[in-house]
């Protein structure tokens, strides 16, 4: 029994949209091609992979577990194939991306990068996006992820959208003080003029009781039950939780990440670390941040 590439790509796009007819879109092929694609695949393994609620296609048990091996089988062939295509890929690469990224989801975009091009060496700056972009435009830096305020940024393009959610520690009440104490970034920063203006706009007392430039200390100050905060729903770790409508905070805009590239001639190395960066990017608002939430 062998289970073919093409059509683990096309079950894994299928379970992420739970429907054939968007997956079809996204593969560029026809919903009934997509339909047999998975019957083939359901042969294969011998077992049920989808079943149909309403109009979704939602995952079996068995659908579940492979949908858990299809990404790391497809992860290691294309990996194969970019090392063998592209051995001779080398050089540095330098990259601003905000704190926000710089736990989680950063590093293992570059093991990723790191697996396919061994021999590219990347820098990176991890500072408030304003900061980064200046950094780009002095020469300094190759690549900036940046969250923009915008619906549409000024420069780079649109990789990804964040939602911006009020965490607490899920062993305080911390959210039920008054006034309420926040932790914020600096007054540069988007999440803290947001979070500002969502308590301004409900008539809500408030004191800043911790400020830092990086997500690690923000968080720090909510799990020690200092301080409620605004973060980026990506960088949730555990011993928090989301503060919504029910309890009294009301939902936050969406940041936009886009990435920029320096203008001028760009190595190899710069534009295949652009693409593994927005192909992250696109999984995880593919699966609406859930991986990371796991």
């Amino acid at each position: 029994m062998e289970l073919p590439i093409d059509l683990l790509r096309t079950f894994i796009v299928a379970a992420d949209t739970e429907s054939y007819t968007a997956a079809a879109s996204m593969v560029h092929r026809t919903q009934s091609a997509v339909s047999m694609q998975m019957k083939r695949l359901e042969e294969v393994v011998g077992k049920p992979l989808f079943l149909r609620n309403g109009r979704a296609m939602l995952l079996t048990a068995e659908g579940r577990t492979l949908l858990h091996y299809a990404r790391r089988i497809l992860k290691l062939h294309d990996e194969a194939l970019s090392a063998v295509a592209q051995p001779e890929v080398s050089g540095r690469v330098r990259l601003g991306a905000p704190d926000d990224f710089s736990d989680r989801l950063l590093p293992e975009v570059l093991s990723r990068f790191a697996g396919t091009y061994p021999l590219v060496q990347v820098d990176v700056s991890c500072d408030p996006s304003p900061r980064l972009e200046a950094a780009m435009d002095r020469g300094e830096l190759d690549l900036v992820v940046r969250i923009n305020s915008e619906a549409v940024p000024q420069r780079g393009v649109t990789i990804h959208h964040e939602p911006v959610v009020w965490i607490t520690s899920d062993k305080h009440l911390t959210h039920e003080q008054d006034p309420v104490p926040i932790a914020v970034y600096n007054e540069a920063c988007i999440y803290r003029q947001w979070a500002i203006r969502s308590l301004n706009g409900q008539g809500r007392n408030y004191r800043i009781a911790f400020t830092s430039p990086s997500t690690s200390g923000i968080l720090a100050a909510v799990k020690g039950g200092l301080a409620i905060a605004p973060v980026g729903r990506n960088t949730l770790p555990t011993g928090v939780r989301i503060l919504g409508p029910a309890d009294g905070f009301p939902e936050m805009p969406s940041a936009v990440v886009s990435l920029i590239k320096a203008p001028g001639p760009r190595s190899k190395a710069v534009e295949f670390l652009a693409e593994h960066i927005t192909e992250r990017f696109n999984e995880l608002t593919m699966t609406g941040n859930s991986e990371l939430l796991n």
